[in-house]
């Protein structure tokens, strides 16, 4: 019988989503780790645990030079996989996720403003195409 330290090594059991996702990067980086169901069945697009951690890395790198650990980030995404790789980037930088559906009316957007009021948040993430809305901000110039 062969007692080398591989044969009696623990299965992994990750303690966070962080974890799971770095092991998944690294054992399993071309597996799909998400796909997006337009209509809730056509699939739209993938994206890989490699792609994903690559992603989420990036955003994380971003907010570390722009909140402090424990800080709140507003994530401004309709559903998609740019909310999923901007959740995964807050975890990383160490920040709190708050997620904010983007408002499409004016009852919407009291509501988000409420929301990022409340949250104190300095930062938030979000699409472009939501960044140049022309009424979202425009209702509320402080935010």
């Amino acid at each position: 019988m062969n007692n080398s330290p591989s044969e009696f090594r623990a299965p992994f059991e990750p303690s966070t989503l962080l974890d799971l996702l770095r092991f998944r990067a690294e054992q399993e980086p071309e597996r799909q780790a998400y796909v997006f169901l337009v209509d809730g069945e056509t699939a739209e697009i993938g994206l890989s645990y490699g792609e994903l951690d690559a992603r989420a890395r990036a955003i994380g790198a971003l907010l570390q030079n722009r909140v402090q650990s424990g800080e709140p980030v507003l994530l401004l995404y309709p559903p998609g996989l740019e909310y999923i790789a901007a959740f995964f980037g807050c975890l990383y930088a160490g920040a709190v996720a708050v997620p904010v559906y983007p408002p499409k009316s004016n009852r919407h957007s009291l509501r988000f403003k409420a929301i990022a009021v409340d949250a104190h948040a300095k930062v938030a993430l979000t699409t472009s195409s939501i960044l140049s809305s022309p009424t979202l901000f425009a209702r509320s110039p402080e935010l």
